[in-house]
């Protein structure tokens, strides 16, 4: 009888260890979310923090930051995408940044770069990750986003 259940843990094993290993790599990858997450949280805030103190405008690809109408900082002032993208260290590569100076900020058009004190700044951070478990049942990544907003205080 002993002899009968010698090789029975095998199959046993190679049925259940793929269980096993794609809930250890969505539990990783549930980390990863959870860390970007918090990193592009950060991210915002410090963006929109940038903005309020140093000033900027909704252009967030120019290499200059205007502090008002006609006033220019000094060269080394970094744009607000800039601060997001020094901050966000841990949301993966892409990384989509939007500023939204005034109280409406809910379409994309908004072009106005008013700093006054008082106004209000938005600052929203999209980031997609490329995840390991979604990939292995042929789903794409997760999306993860965040917004911060702030009133001008320069």
């Amino acid at each position: 009888m002993k002899r009968r259940n010698r090789g029975q843990a095998l199959p046993e094993f190679a049925m259940v260890i793929p269980l096993i290993l794609l809930m250890a790599i969505g539990a990783l990858d549930l980390g990863r979310v959870l860390w970007a997450l918090d990193s592009i949280s950060n991210a915002a805030r410090e963006g929109a923090r940038h903005a309020i103190v140093h000033g900027g405008s909704t252009d967030t690809r120019s290499d200059n930051c205007t502090l008002g109408p006609g006033i220019t900082a000094a060269a080394g002032c970094k744009t607000v995408a800039q601060v997001v993208q020094e901050k966000a260290v841990g949301a993966g590569g892409q990384l989509t940044v939007a500023v939204c100076y005034g109280p409406d900020c809910t379409d994309n058009n908004n072009t106005s770069t008013s700093n006054l004190r008082g106004t209000p700044v938005t600052v929203r951070v999209l980031a997609h990750l490329d995840l390991v478990a979604p990939r292995l049942i042929g789903m794409s990544g997760f999306t993860v986003q965040s917004s911060s907003t702030m009133l001008v205080s320069n």
